[in-house]
């Protein structure tokens, strides 16, 4: 069975910037659990269209049409499309950077780390644990506390001033506070 790697090596062949972020990045610094797809932040520039459909052909993916995509590169926030891989049905939720500066300082801070059978970017987990903070509050799903815990238990280094810098920015000290004295 093939993983997320069918869809991240071929970001990087076609030399399309990206970086792991929600579960699989969770997991990668802090423990296993069951993820059902792939959360990518994708660098994509709109020049860069034409490559990315060239590395996800129609009989082996399904990708938006070039006009999707370039109406979600046009958004502030939140620009959104996926990657299935339609023999195994692997789904990447790409969410493209817009003019978030979080994303954009994860894509400049991505770091190499093992994955299934190679290697991949991903997400400062700093990074990652602001986005899970931010998920929470969204939705109160406690999954995302547990992940937050198993990270800073995992044994990767936090750069804390880092965290605390995004955590103020992003006014999320009440779900900082919560998930870090569980």
């Amino acid at each position: 069975m093939q993983g997320p790697e069918i869809i991240t090596r071929r970001l990087e062949e076609a030399g399309i910037s990206y970086c792991i972020v929600g579960g699989l990045a969770s997991i990668a610094y802090g423990r296993p659990r069951l993820t059902l797809d792939a959360d990518l932040v994708v660098g994509l520039e709109p020049l860069e269209v034409g490559l990315l459909i060239a590395a996800f052909p129609g009989d082996e993916f399904y990708l938006p049409p070039a006009e999707v995509l370039q109406t979600e590169l046009q958004r502030d926030a939140r620009g959104h499309f996926n990657i299935i891989h339609q023999h195994s049905a692997l789904r990447a939720d790409c969410y493209l950077p817009g003019k978030s500066e979080l994303a954009r300082w994860e894509l400049a801070h991505a770091r190499r780390l093992p994955m299934f059978s190679g290697e991949a970017w991903f997400a400062p987990p700093e990074s990652v644990i602001v986005h899970k903070l931010i998920f929470y509050r969204e939705g109160e799903s406690p999954k995302h506390l547990e992940d937050i815990r198993a990270m800073i238990e995992g044994g990767h280094p936090l750069d804390n001033g880092m965290l605390v810098r995004w955590v103020e920015k992003l006014g999320l000290q009440t779900e900082w506070e919560g998930a870090a004295s569980r």
